[in-house]
């Protein structure tokens, strides 16, 4: 009871205290209109903010599509001036995209790989090549997409090697016709000339080699390079339509290749490996 007492005396204190504080807050009619009016001004003056930018967002809005149909207006010009209609342009994008991915694929294979379908890089550079030659080609669109084919093709070029070969290490009691004989390098004594004229920069002499050099063995031939066949001589060669196409270039065989073949322009061995000079 004592404590009832005085909870309820607690209680009552502060329920004397709340009024008194919400007496304090209460506000006069005019202080209402005072307030009301002035949220009513501000409403005001932000629906017409409101109304400005609207009309601010037509006007842009205009000005866009007068915008779009200038540029509309000035590319169908320059479509005009190229002789092509949009179907072309989006017809040369997508060509470029497929040599474009035709290329990203090359980079991605080996060096050996490269080298075996190195036909393939050959075509797609004249593809480029012709694609560069219609008019499409000078959109600045299409002048991003060929130069970033045209560096794929380039570090193609660069990742591709010249020819296909691997190494040997000579060992004691080796020389060339040895060498030549092993199953695993040509399975035939007589190609030894295969292995010397492939590698004249490290061998003087065919009768000397040392332990230890690393030779190179000739398994395909470059673009400048070309293995004497039986039966080949230098006219015959130059005249070939994948060698120079012209038996009368047969002394620029001979002048490329004069320390390897001799003093006697007729007298070349099967399996030499000659170099063909680039015009």
């Amino acid at each position: 009871m004592k404590y009832s007492k005085l909870f309820l005396t607690i209680a009552l204190a502060l329920f004397a205290t709340l009024g008194t504080s919400m007496a304090q807050e209460k506000m006069s009619m005019e202080e209402y209109q005072a307030q009301l009016q002035e949220w009513q001004e501000r409403e005001a003056k932000a629906t017409q903010a409101l109304e400005e930018c609207q009309a601010k967002v037509s006007e842009l809005e205009g000005q866009i599509e007068s915008t779009n149909a200038d540029i509309q207006t000035m590319w169908s010009e320059i479509y005009a001036e190229m002789g092509a209609e949009e179907a072309d342009i989006d017809a040369y994008r997508d060509e470029l995209k497929a040599l474009d991915a035709q290329v990203s694929g090359l980079l991605a294979l080996s060096p050996e790989e490269l080298f075996q379908r190195r036909d393939e890089v050959e075509q797609a550079e004249a593809k480029l090549a012709e694609m560069k030659k219609n008019p499409i080609s000078a959109l600045s669109e299409m002048q991003d997409m060929i130069a970033t084919i045209e560096g794929k093709l380039t570090q193609i070029q660069n990742k591709m090697p010249k020819a296909v070969y691997d190494e040997y290490t000579v060992v004691m009691g080796d020389y060339l016709w040895k060498i030549s004989g092993k199953p695993d390098i040509y399975d035939n004594p007589m190609q030894w000339m295969r292995i010397y004229s492939y590698n004249t920069d490290q061998i003087k002499d065919p009768d000397l080699i040392h332990p230890e050099q690393i030779l190179k063995i000739h398994r395909q031939s470059g673009e400048d390079e070309y293995l004497v066949e039986k039966g080949d001589y230098l006219v015959k060669i130059a005249g070939k339509a994948d060698v120079m196409g012209d038996p009368a270039n047969w002394t620029k065989i001979y002048e490329k290749n004069k320390d390897l073949v001799g003093d006697d322009p007729n007298m070349i061995f099967p399996h030499t490996i000659l170099v063909i000079p680039q015009e």
